[in-house]
């Protein structure tokens, strides 16, 4: 009698060992609690009383998980999807080895940038613009795509550069 208790009890303990493995993929999207907006140094705006810092990169804003590909390109951000405030980018499409992707940036989901943060976020990311972009592909054929870190290809100078005549 014995054995017959202990096969559905070992067909129930590996049925919800795959339904684990299952929905670990559904929270890739998680976002990570130490992801920072960087910001470089002061460019001018345009009126000569202001100058603010340039927003650099975003980093760590997506966990890296193991079961992940890791991904890095230099790529130019061809669409932007934005929420329904318009305030946080959500997706953005980029084109990477012959087709087009698009990558969540978790910049909406993570709780622990400010909204002004989450501003300079929306600001940073142009379409036309190129970036090196850091990402991970989860799941089969890697459907669920997320930003861990996106850099300026090149800083806005701090200052004009003059010439110097020779």
């Amino acid at each position: 009698m014995r054995s017959i208790h202990t096969i559905p009890a070992t067909a129930r303990l590996a049925c919800l060992l795959m339904i684990v493995q299952c929905l670990l993929p559904a929270f890739a999207f998680a976002a990570s609690d130490s992801a920072k907006v960087i910001l470089g140094p002061p460019h001018k705006t345009g009126s000569k009383a202001e100058a603010r810092p340039a927003v650099i990169a975003l980093v760590s804003m997506d966990e890296v998980l193991p079961d992940c590909q890791q991904q890095v390109t230099v790529t130019k951000v061809k669409t932007v999807a934005y929420s329904e405030s318009g305030i946080t980018p959500e997706k953005i499409g980029v084109d990477w080895l012959g087709s087009k992707l698009d990558i969540a940036t978790n910049v909406g989901e993570n709780p622990v940038l400010s909204l002004e943060e989450i501003q300079a976020a929306n600001q940073f990311i142009k379409v036309g613009k190129r970036y090196l972009i850091h990402f991970q592909l989860c799941g089969d054929g890697g459907v669920q795509r997320s930003l861990i870190n996106m850099y300026a290809e090149q800083m806005t100078p701090a200052r004009h550069v003059r010439k110097i005549k020779t």
